[in-house]
């Protein structure tokens, strides 16, 4: 089982120096979130059921924050959980990813999502209501010019000759996709990675059951072929971390989680020290 950090809500500043307390205490990697402006009169409903944040909670930008704890760090690993895909273009993304992942010494993992607060899609200037569509055809865009480095493409969402995108990726990045649905599920099993959020324990081994049938319709229609990298399954369990626990998910296929060291913008923990004592604390009762 592998054990991401959770870093969200925190002092921008600190980041860095997060990330290299997190490297040295063994951490996998870490785990920032995303979002770009957050419009105050939002109707949307988060899908935990609750509001993470407030119209002051600070959200850095995901791939700047990646470089800066990446150039600090040797080992670490880092993942967006999630980018909301569909409320930006492909070009701009497909360009931020690959770079990051070639100075970072490919340690870029790119989880995505369809997103679920709609006003925030709308006012970048996108139909929150074909983010779906949108988001499949993105990653099949971002993924021929990682391949290629020269595309052509005529979609329903994007239409364009022959463009040129360079450096391409050294390696290839991992797109792992977020979400419940079977549409989610369904693209999941098509990319690299399934990201599940914050799951009662009881109800995880029947959303793997269902990941898993589309993994096995997928792996037929591509005549057995599993991809370049081995599948991820990533799941946030709704329970107090052990060790116990983590071994329980592992025996049902889970390979990753990301772990909560200390409640996100709790003034309690605003100190480097702090946190670095709720990382430590977190580690030895998780691995």
């Amino acid at each position: 089982m592998r054990h991401w950090l959770c870093v969200m809500h925190e002092d921008t500043s600190q980041l860095v120096e997060v990330a290299r307390a997190a490297e040295e205490v063994g951490y996998h990697g870490i785990a920032v979130a995303d979002h770009v402006a957050v419009p105050h009169d939002h109707a949307s409903a988060h899908p935990g059921g609750e509001s993470t944040f407030t119209t002051t909670t600070p959200f850095p930008d995901p791939f700047t924050s990646i470089a800066a704890m990446a150039v600090a760090t040797s080992r670490l690993r880092f993942l967006p959980y999630v980018l909301v895909l569909p409320m930006r273009d492909p070009f701009t993304v497909a360009k931020q990813a690959a770079t990051v992942s070639i100075l970072s010494g490919n340690r870029f993992a790119l989880g995505v999502g369809a997103g679920w607060l709609r006003e925030e899609i709308a006012l970048l200037g996108h139909d929150p209501r074909t983010r779906g569509s949108r988001l499949d055809e993105m990653l099949a865009v971002m993924r021929a010019f990682w391949d290629d480095g020269v595309v052509e493409w005529h979609g329903r969402h994007f239409d364009f000759g022959p463009t040129s995108m360079y450096p391409r990726p050294e390696a290839h990045i991992p797109v792992w996709v977020g979400g419940r649905s079977d549409v989610a599920l369904r693209r999941a099993a098509r990319h690299d990675g399934w990201l599940g959020m914050n799951y009662a324990v009881e109800e995880i081994p029947g959303l793997l059951a269902r990941l898993q049938e589309q993994r096995r319709q997928v792996l037929d229609e591509r005549g057995g072929d599993a991809g370049p990298v081995s599948f991820e399954t990533l799941v946030i369990p709704q329970a107090p971390p052990s060790r116990a626990l983590y071994e329980d998910l592992e025996a049902w296929g889970v390979t990753s989680t990301v772990v909560v060291a200390w409640p996100p913008g709790d003034p309690a923990f605003a100190s480097l020290a702090s946190k670095r004592a709720a990382m430590e604390a977190c580690a030895d009762a998780c691995f």
